[in-house]
């Protein structure tokens, strides 16, 4: 009998001591939301390791695993019922798919704001922003419409850009034909989302025939491709372990580029993709840890004085577009008012602050909230995950802030 219990005890202990591995993860002192930063570890941990295991025999990649747990995790894949509170409607403009959220209780015509999700260019959608969009709507009052871009690497820059674009002319044009006031749309987006905000929020601004936007709200914005050691990169890379870190950012940058190879990846992490002389030009400066707070200066940016010449020249021109990266625009002086949020314990906090900081300076009415305590995507809810603190309190000056905006 022991010969018999023995190996079964020994697998109890491997399963236990493998569990344990999984599920023990250290999260950041500081971070308020231990229980979702721990779960959304454990979480990306999962998905790193599946991901792992069907790529290597062969039966799936890591992002179509990572897009099905994702989908799996916030989405039922359909729109949400309409309720005494919304009502949900699903459109094409344009060929680009949207999905527009009016609050019974908004004005006809009433003020709207564009809406663009995250999710690193290549994962998350439309049903997965369901819970989160419709919150904003019905809070706020506003119609909202949310754009469903095509992904990437499938569909790398400029083409997710030129898809937001297109619809947010759509927007303009047949602004009455949709109950929306086309003298009071603003544009909207978080992480991904945020960099395509303000990507559109740029051309917009450049363009003499189109009303201009009253204001855009940019929620943890990726803003550039140019550095990954700002003070913020370096701070919070182990701030939640396997969710959004250097080499996560720079595979999804990778991504949008259409270039996601291991080579590649290495030299964004590592900034080896810029060139010594790139790196002494003025787009330099506009990653200058000089741009943020005095408390997140530290000392000068770690960035290496070399670099890949043969990959800076391959990608140089298009991680310098500004409509891939905001932050790289030499001229901010035109763009919409802004109120960006950024969260203190994420690697994407500086490319916000230092965008704001950037806009601040061209003359533009910026308002910039840092939550604190807060990690990557605390606006997020879905699923059984409960709310992060601070997202309750950020809607509320949002809301406060559109109905100045808005007047």
């Amino acid at each position: 009998m022991f010969c018999c219990t023995l190996p079964f005890l020994l697998g109890v202990a491997v399963a236990f001591a493998g569990l344990s591995y999984v599920m023990y993860i250290p999260i950041k002192e500081g971070i308020v939301d231990t229980y979702q930063a721990r779960t959304t570890a454990i979480f990306s941990r999962l998905i790193g390791i599946v991901g792992g295991v069907t790529e290597s025999l062969g039966i799936a990649n890591r992002l179509t695993v990572s897009r099905m747990f994702t989908n799996l995790a916030f989405a039922d894949n359909k729109p949400p019922p309409d309720t005494d509170e919304l009502k949900v409607e699903d459109y094409i403009f344009d060929d680009v798919p949207v999905r527009l959220y009016r609050p019974t209780k908004a004005n006809k015509p009433s003020p709207c704001v564009i809406f663009i999700h995250g999710g690193g260019w290549t994962i998350l959608n439309v049903d997965t922003y369901d819970d989160v969009v419709s919150e904003f709507a019905v809070r706020s009052g506003y119609v909202f419409i949310s754009i469903e871009y095509p992904l990437a690497p499938e569909n790398p820059f400029p083409i997710p850009f030129e898809a937001c674009l297109k619809a947010a002319l759509h927007v303009f044009t047949h602004a009455e034909t949709y109950g929306v006031d086309p003298q009071k749309i603003a544009i909207a987006g978080d992480s991904a989302g945020g960099n395509l905000a303000a990507a559109v929020a740029l051309k917009l601004s450049e363009l003499k025939d189109v009303p201009k936007l009253s204001f855009q709200w940019l929620i943890y914005p990726a803003t550039q491709a140019f550095s990954f050691k700002t003070p913020s990169y370096i701070a919070n890379d182990d701030a939640v372990p396997y969710f959004l870190q250097i080499k996560t950012m720079a595979q999804f940058w990778c991504n949008y580029l259409g270039i996601n190879t291991p080579t590649m990846t290495k030299a964004f992490t590592t900034d080896n993709h810029t060139s010594r002389k790139l790196k002494q030009s003025i787009y330099a400066s506009y990653v200058d840890s000089k741009l943020l707070p005095t408390k997140y200066q530290g000392s000068d940016n770690t960035r290496f004085d070399y670099g890949d010449d043969e990959i800076s020249n391959q990608i140089e021109k298009v991680i310098l577009n500004p409509y891939f990266a905001p932050l790289m625009a030499r001229d901010l002086s035109g763009v919409a008012p802004a109120f960006v949020v950024t969260a203190e314990f994420d690697v994407l906090r500086d490319d916000g602050l230092m965008y704001a900081q950037r806009m601040k300076d061209a003359g533009v009415d910026v308002v910039v909230y840092n939550s604190p305590g807060s990690i990557h995507g605390f606006m997020m809810r879905g699923g059984s995950m409960p709310k992060y603190a601070d997202s309750d309190h950020t809607i509320d000056m949002f809301v406060k802030y559109a109905k100045k905006q808005f007047k």
